[in-house]
Order: structure tokens, then sequence, then C-alpha cells
């Protein structure tokens, strides 16, 4: 998972933003055969272990009855909708407006037409981030060198996950998770516990995003920013030097 981010810090009050957490709204775009139902399929499963969630798209196939609850929305309160967009640039042209986050899903082969589609959702008023699917370490250099998205996260080449798609089952990553991407979708700026909580006490951002050690350091972490009359959920990730990220909003008014 990428440590930085594209998105700027922001000093507007909450009260003039036009972007509400509490309603998430991400898509997957990405070339044919890239894996982005995979990736997609993957994180909707995820999520809905967090929180029902709407899931639109041929990753909706995967799912019984993906539904999004005001009443089943998680410790922060936020309802996802999981786009997994047809293949191609085009969709974007005419649907990507309605999306928070886009995620561009390449192999390592295929970074070369990353640029298409940045170009397009530069037009629009979404953050975007790169996953690449079926990764090899070969492709690490060529990967660091790519001027593009910030990437939110890579999986390796793995046949189980293959067959799973194959078999029309939903697969599942047990050394590797797909919380990344959430974070990302989130809130991809990393701050300390006490710039984290003054942010939110100033209302300088909506939502805050701290990088915990262990286990027991999130459960503190959180402990205190729910103290503060704040909600907080924990992510894991699969960073070298920490073990996830708590992440705190100003508590959302029951609905």
């Amino acid at each position: 998972m990428s440590s930085g981010s594209k998105t700027a810090p922001t000093e507007t009050p909450l009260e003039d933003q036009t972007r509400h957490v509490d309603r998430q709204r991400i898509g997957f775009v990405g070339p044919e055969g890239a894996g982005k139902t995979t990736v997609a399929t993957m994180v909707a499963n995820r999520l809905s272990e967090r929180t029902d969630v709407a899931i639109v798209g041929e990753a909706a196939t995967f799912f019984e009855q993906p539904s999004a609850s005001p009443e089943k929305v998680g410790p922060l309160g936020v309802h996802w909708t999981v786009v997994d967009h047809s293949p191609g640039t085009e969709i974007l042209e005419t649907a990507g407006d309605a999306l928070d986050t886009v995620f561009v899903v390449v192999t390592p082969a295929m970074l070369d037409r990353v640029a298409a589609y940045e170009r397009v959702i530069d037009q629009l008023d979404s953050d975007v981030f790169l996953v690449v699917n079926r990764f090899e370490e070969c492709y690490r250099d060529r990967l660091s060198d790519l001027d593009g998205p910030e990437l939110a996260e890579y999986f390796y080449e793995n046949d189980t996950v293959a067959a799973a798609i194959s078999d029309e089952t939903v697969p599942k990553l047990e050394e590797w998770t797909t919380e990344a991407i959430l974070l990302e979708s989130l809130q991809p700026e990393r701050l300390d516990t006490a710039e984290a909580m003054e942010a939110l006490n100033r209302r300088h951002q909506s939502i805050v995003n701290v990088e915990v050690e262990s286990d027991a350091s999130a459960l503190a972490v959180a402990r205190s920013f729910r103290e503060k009359g704040s909600a907080a959920d924990f992510f894991r990730c699969n960073c070298r030097f920490h073990d996830g990220h708590v992440l705190a909003r100003a508590r959302p008014p029951r609905t």
C-alpha cells in the first residue's frame, strides 16, 4: 500500500465541503482480462463482513442479496457501494462522475494502459488509485517508475483466487487483505494521533487516518477518539512497518 497521497490536506471547514463521507461509492475500472471483477469481488466481500454493501455490475453475481442498510453501517457510519464497471474507459465518460474514488485495475503487462484511464478520471471530481493484479517481483522496478496514480494495493498471482472466480465463488485470501483499498477510499493522508484529533476538533477534516503498530495500540487509539466523541474503526494493512490504521470521524448522526 502506498504511504503517499495525491489528495492534499484541506483546511476547508466541514460545513463548506460538498462531499459527505457517510456515503462512499467506489468504482473499479480496467482493461479486459486485468482481473477487475476479481478485485471488486474481494473488496465487496471484505466490506460485507464489516457492513451491508450495495454491489453493482458483474461482481454482484457473486453475492446473493447485495444491499445497503442504514441500520448496518459499521462503526464509522459509512454506506458503501461497490461498482464493477465494464472494461474500457467509455463508461467513465458517462458514469464516472458518480464515483467518490476510482481504482484502475491492471496487470503488470498493462501498466502502459493506465494513462488512458487517468486522462478520463482527471476530468471527474474523483480520487484515483492504482491496483496491480497478478503482480510478480520482476515488475517491481517498472511499477516504481510509473508516472501515474498512487498505488493502493497489489495482488500476487494466485491460482486459488483464479479458480474461485472460475467456479463463480467469492475468492479468499489467507495472507493478504483488501483493507488498503478501503483506507485509500476514505482517507489516504496519515496523521499522528494528536494531529488527527486536532484536525477533527477544528473541523479541518471530516475523517482522519492514524497508523498503529499493533492490535493493542489500535485499541488504545480508537478508545481515545471515542472518548472525545468521535466514531472510530480499525483497518489492517499489508505495510511492512505497522499492522494497521485507525480511522476516525466526527460521530455521524443517527439515521
